[in-house]
C-alpha cells in the first residue's frame, strides 16, 4: 500500500459534449478538427501505406488516454513525469476488430512510490476498456 495522500479531482459535468468535425482535405485525405486541434489524415492505401489507419489512430488513443493519466498521478505526487507508452496489436480480418491489444506504460523508478495510484488510474480509463477483448495494460517503473 503507498504511504502517499490520495488526490481528489473535481468530477467534470456530466453535461459537456464535445464535437469532432471529419472534413475533406488535402490530396485526397481527411482534416478531424478537434476544439480546433486539426489533424491531417491521408488515406491508408497503396499510396500511402505509412499512413495511420482508423485503428491505429483509436489504439494512439488509448495510449495516449493513458500517459495523460499517468502524467497527472506523477504530477499530483511530486515525481517527475516522464512517461512512455508502447503499444502492441494485432488486426483480425473477420469480423474486422482489432485483437490482443497490449500496452506497456513506463514511469520513472521513482514513480515506484505511486504505484498503487498508478495502477489504479490506468484501470479506470474509459479508451482501454471500450474494446471488446480487454485490453491489457502494464505497468513498468524504469531508470
Amino acid at each position: 500500500m503507498s504511504a502517499l495522500k490520495p488526490i481528489t479531482r473535481p468530477a467534470a459535468p456530466a453535461d459537456v459534449r464535445d464535437a469532432l468535425f471529419v472534413i475533406p482535405g488535402r490530396a485526397g485525405g481527411l482534416r478531424a478538427s478537434i476544439r480546433g486541434q486539426v489533424l491531417e489524415l491521408a488515406e491508408p492505401d497503396p499510396v500511402h501505406r505509412l499512413a495511420p489507419t482508423p485503428d491505429d489512430l483509436f489504439v494512439a488513443s488509448i495510449a495516449s488516454g493513458l500517459a495523460w493519466a499517468a502524467r497527472r498521478v506523477l504530477r499530483d505526487h511530486g515525481l517527475p513525469d516522464d512517461v512512455s507508452v508502447t503499444a502492441e496489436w494485432r488486426r483480425v480480418a473477420s469480423p474486422q476488430s482489432l485483437a490482443d491489444v497490449s500496452m506497456t506504460v513506463t514511469v520513472p523508478e521513482t514513480a515506484e512510490a505511486a504505484r498503487d495510484a498508478l495502477e489504479d488510474v490506468l484501470a479506470e480509463r474509459l479508451a482501454a476498456r471500450s474494446l471488446d477483448e480487454p485490453t491489457h495494460v502494464q505497468l513498468r517503473c524504469a531508470g
